[in-house]
């Protein structure tokens, strides 16, 4: 017993073809339809947060411009405690 059929006819092949444009239309529209969703979800989230932000007060993110201060430096009080954190020799 033999399965398939070997090669489709021509007929066959043009129908096939033919069926299957329309199959890639619908996974395409369903695609774009996703993203589209996906993208007006997103939009009403940043809105909602945004909305929220307002109504409490605080209308714009918290910037970031503190510049780096040499004065906030933490260093060890002794530096025999240094030298035994960074693996170095023991001071007698």
């Amino acid at each position: 017993m033999t399965f398939g059929g070997g090669r489709l006819s021509r007929g066959k092949t043009i129908a096939l073809a033919i069926a299957a444009l329309p199959v890639g239309g619908i996974f395409l529209a369903l695609g774009v339809a996703l993203l589209a969703t996906l993208a007006l979800v997103g939009t009403a989230v940043a809105a909602g947060v945004a909305l929220v932000r307002l109504v409490r007060g605080r209308p714009s993110l918290p910037r970031r411009e503190r510049s780096l201060d040499p004065s906030m430096e933490v260093f060890p009080a002794d530096s025999d405690k240094a030298r035994r954190l960074e693996g170095g020799a023991d001071s007698p």
